[in-house]
């Protein structure tokens, strides 16, 4: 499940860290509200286009 070598060493710029329930996040904002996810897999187009243009920004930035 997780990776055997660490591709990059840099965080993305929209990347800020989180802390719910005593668990430690680390993504863009967006997908750290409450509910994202859920509207994510359900294919809310604004979920999946938010989901789409950070991870476009994400890959650039590596």
């Amino acid at each position: 499940m997780f990776p055997e070598a660490v591709v990059s060493g840099r965080l993305p710029a929209c990347w800020l860290a989180g802390l719910a329930d005593g668990l430690l996040t680390l993504a863009p904002r967006e997908w750290q509200r409450a509910g994202f996810w859920e509207d994510y897999f359900d294919g809310v187009p604004e979920a999946v286009a938010e989901y789409d243009r950070l991870k476009a920004d994400i890959l650039a930035q590596l």
